[in-house]
């Protein structure tokens, strides 16, 4: 069995000290955090996408220590309405392209929820339209009571 971690639980650290971190754990899997709700602690997309030197010592870093990148994280709300759906909508597109040029085969996402119309501007969470007391009595009795 091969394990990775969610380097986001070290974002205290360097992204070098992280790997560093990571491997003493015997782990060289990692997936990292690129955009959506993450400060994406260790994968500065951006300056990774603007900068073929920031992204080749990027690589680098990997490589000296053996590990690679199972997964880009970018996940977020890009359906959300107004501007928290399009900041992730694009955070979501520059992490697919960051993928592309680390050659990154999977990419961790979340949809979010969209507005329930055409105007709302928050995001709406209908979840069933199955009544759920009459549905699940023993299950709703248990959450509500």
């Amino acid at each position: 069995m091969k394990l990775a971690l969610c380097t986001d639980v070290l974002a205290d650290l360097s992204f070098p000290a992280m790997l560093d971190k990571v491997k003493s754990y015997g782990i060289d899997g990692v997936e990292m955090t690129a955009g959506g709700w993450s400060p994406c602690p260790h994968v500065k997309t951006e300056e990774l996408l603007a900068s073929p030197e920031k992204l080749e010592k990027f690589r680098q870093e990997l490589a000296e220590r053996e590990m690679r990148i199972v997964a880009l994280n970018c996940s977020g709300n890009p359906l959300a309405p107004g501007e928290l759906g399009e900041t992730h909508t694009k955070s979501s597109y520059r992490a697919v392209e960051l993928a592309g040029k680390l050659g990154v085969k999977k990419i961790v996402m979340m949809s979010g929820l969209p507005g329930g119309g055409p105007e709302d501007r928050v995001p709406n969470w209908i979840t069933s339209t199955i009544s759920w007391p009459d549905y699940m009595p023993g299950v709703i009795d248990y959450q509500w009571n």
